[in-house]
C-alpha cells in the first residue's frame, strides 16, 4: 500500500506515512495502558517511542499529506493485524 501512495504522489504519501504513524501511535498507547505502572523505565521508552511517532504524523500532515479514504485506513489497520499476528507466532 505504501508502494501505491508513493505512486500517486506527495499528497497521499504524506497521507499514508501520516496515518501509518497515527496507528503506530495507537499501538504504542496499548503497550502502555498494559505496562505496569512501577515499571518506569519500559514506559519512559515507549512514551517516548509515541511523542516521536506523533510528530512524525504531524510533520507530514504540514507538509501537505492528504486525509486518507476510510476505507484505506481500515485496510492499512486490518494489514497491520495479520502482520503483527504473524510477527508473534513466528
Amino acid at each position: 500500500m505504501g508502494a501505491a501512495a508513493g505512486l500517486l504522489g506527495d499528497k497521499w504519501n504524506l497521507g499514508f506515512l501520516a496515518e501509518t504513524e497515527r496507528q503506530v501511535g495507537g499501538h504504542l498507547q496499548s503497550h502502555l495502558s498494559r505496562l505496569p505502572q512501577q515499571d518506569e523505565k519500559s514506559r519512559a521508552v515507549v512514551e517516548q517511542m509515541y511523542v516521536d511517532e506523533t510528530r512524525h504524523s504531524d510533520m507530514a500532515v504540514q507538509l501537505g499529506g492528504a486525509e486518507l479514504p476510510l476505507p484505506v485506513k481500515l485496510a492499512m489497520k486490518a494489514s497491520s493485524k495479520v502482520l503483527t499476528h504473524t510477527a508473534y507466532r513466528i
